[in-house]
């Protein structure tokens, strides 16, 4: 869903006036950020969320409209998006994204203190909203990337293959070393991670980009949790079925249950994911 910034979302639709630069500057209230992106990411009049910096891309801003308009997902709905100059980055080109304030808190701070029943039910309510994503991408039939100055568009899935072994060699050659296993992946990786239809992908599945709020069940009177919000959609766009799950597998910390979850939430790929891991431990994405 291109669009040419600035973007603005019609005054209508918003909670209030929109911050100026002057107030997001000042701004104090600061929220946790899983990625390094060189930037901020701040609290407005419990409102606003914005989320400003010099890597910061409009990929996230093209990704909240996009699962706005074709999803029946919960995510922070995209007020505005626009670039400014700003003294704290030596008057780079800032690119700013304004987004809905959602109350709640990380699932990776809920955690430890959520029992089984809790555990299944936020596994139930994350697996109907990734469902979703896989059905969507699939009953559109829409091939075009969510960021339109992403590398590719690819026209095949050996291509997206090709291309992440070439990014490795790329890596290499830029700090004068050679590594045999970018020549494996040249040799391999179209071939191994093939047969997988293209989809749209969250990209990002980890605890801290997933909130969620306590409830009262109307029924039984007792808490609950409900998920609030799937967050952090900067890395989302059209990708192989494998993306989702093996994308993330790396990067998977084995110190408690999560992992296992995460099989309930997607459906397991355990070959795609393991050579993904092979990939990661071999270059930084």
């Amino acid at each position: 869903m291109p669009f040419s910034l600035p973007y603005y979302r019609d005054t209508g639709e918003l909670p209030g006036p929109l911050p100026d630069q002057n107030e997001i500057a000042q701004a104090t209230r600061t929220l946790p950020k899983r990625s390094d992106y060189g930037g901020r990411l701040v609290v407005i009049r419990d409102k606003f969320v914005v989320k400003y910096g010099p890597l910061v891309t409009e990929n996230e801003g093209y990704a909240l409209l996009f699962v706005e308009k074709r999803l029946n997902i919960a995510v922070p709905r995209l007020y505005a998006m626009y670039r400014d100059q700003d003294t704290l980055y030596r008057d780079q080109d800032i690119l700013y994204i304004v987004m809905e304030y959602i109350p709640g808190i990380s699932l990776g701070m809920a955690w430890p203190s959520l029992t089984e029943a809790n555990k299944y039910s936020i596994v139930e309510q994350l697996r109907w909203r990734y469902h979703r994503l896989d059905f969507t991408a699939v009953s559109t039939k829409d091939p075009s990337p969510i960021d339109p100055i992403i590398t590719g568009p690819f026209q095949t899935e050996e291509e997206f293959g090709k291309a992440i072994a070439l990014r490795s060699k790329n890596i290499w050659s830029e700090s004068n070393n050679h590594s045999v296993f970018s020549d494996y992946f040249i040799r391999h990786l179209p071939l191994a991670l093939h047969n997988h239809p293209p989809m749209f992908t969250h990209g990002d599945l980890h605890r801290e980009n997933v909130l969620v709020r306590k409830i009262v069940n109307s029924v039984t009177n007792e808490e609950e949790y409900e998920v609030a919000a799937l967050v952090d959609w900067e890395s989302a766009g059209w990708y192989p079925s494998y993306w989702e799950y093996a994308h993330i597998f790396p990067l998977l910390q084995w110190i408690d249950d999560w992992p296992a979850y995460v099989e309930k939430i997607l459906d397991p790929l355990p070959l795609e994911g393991a050579m993904m891991w092979v990939v990661f431990s071999n270059m930084e994405f």
